[in-house]
């Protein structure tokens, strides 16, 4: 079995974050593209877009049908929105394409896939969106089904892939305790086919590379296994792509980041009823806190309580 390397503080002072000063701006911050809601699951977006923004992101655009882009707009201020053509039932047209096209040359990272509804003519967006977008990108939700049914081989482009178990059944063809091999393995070998970074997501989320680095993260706490959560992961991994991270560091980062945001949601509220709006808003603590720790210039004191 694939031996991976425990995700702590030790691990992420090797891969540092991007280091500002106080002539920063928005503009030094990165800029993200997110094409993700429909109709009926436009809270994913912004759960997305919200994380995103948390973690630091300079610009957030989100893409989304029209009938939902100005209402995220209004619910938060600080996003660029751009609205796309909709199908009938509510999720992004394949004629949303030209203006998407539009999006690549003034954003650093972009984000596929949250609250978009399953119809046939978006994963046809979908699968093209995956092969074009000249990005570093996040594959998640909808889009995993989209581009894992019928596709094979290696990407051109950075990716990020962003799987739980049950979403690997459309890019494997079977379910995933059929295939008889462990979860390191697994990952590994898929980072490896793929040219991509796997984000395999569980009680122990794994982080593969493609040039063999596998990473296990152990933070968290159970209140996190809610809907939404994996939104929110995104949005995370998606800004640190677009502040200029490694792709595989951004995933390694963004992995633990969520997860100790959540812990410190659960030591105010408690595991059960948990939302992913309540460690959303814990980004920015559990981000300064790791900050500080990973910095070159101060070590953890013994005793330090994680946030």
């Amino acid at each position: 079995m694939t031996e991976p390397q425990i995700i702590d503080i030790e691990s992420l002072r090797a891969m540092p974050l991007p280091q500002w000063n106080d002539e920063s701006s928005k503009a030094d911050y990165g800029k993200l593209l997110v094409i993700a809601g429909s109709r009926r699951l436009a809270g994913a977006a912004l759960l997305c877009a919200k994380a995103a923004l948390r973690s630091g992101c300079g610009t957030v655009r989100v893409a989304a049908p029209q009938s939902v882009a100005p209402l995220l707009g209004i619910a938060v201020p600080e996003l660029m929105v751009i609205s796309l053509p909709e199908t009938a039932s509510g999720t992004i047209a394949r004629a949303a394409l030209p203006i998407l096209e539009e999006q690549f040359a003034p954003c650093d990272a972009a984000i596929i896939g949250p609250g978009i509804d399953a119809d046939d003519e978006t994963d046809e967006l979908l699968r093209e969106l995956a092969a074009k977008i000249p990005l570093p990108t996040v594959i998640d939700a909808q889009a995993i089904y989209a581009i894992g049914d019928g596709e094979s081989g290696a990407h051109k482009w950075p990716r990020v892939w962003t799987p739980h178990e049950g979403e690997l059944a459309p890019i494997i063809g079977k379910k995933f305790e059929e295939l008889g091999v462990s979860r390191e393995d697994f990952a590994a070998n898929f980072a490896r086919e793929k040219n991509s970074v796997l984000v395999f997501k569980g009680r122990e989320t794994l982080v593969a590379a493609p040039d063999g680095n596998l990473w296990k993260n152990t933070a968290g706490t159970r209140g996190m296994g809610t809907a939404g959560s994996g939104d929110v992961l995104s949005g995370i991994i998606g800004a640190l792509l677009a502040q200029g991270m490694n792709v595989a560091h951004a995933a390694v980062w963004g992995v633990h980041l969520h997860a100790l945001a959540g812990e410190s949601a659960a030591k105010e509220l408690g595991d059960d009823g948990m939302m992913a709006s309540d460690f959303l808003e814990r980004i920015p603590v559990a981000l300064r806190y790791l900050r500080n720790a990973t910095s070159p210039a101060e070590k953890p004191r013994a005793g330090l309580r994680r946030v």
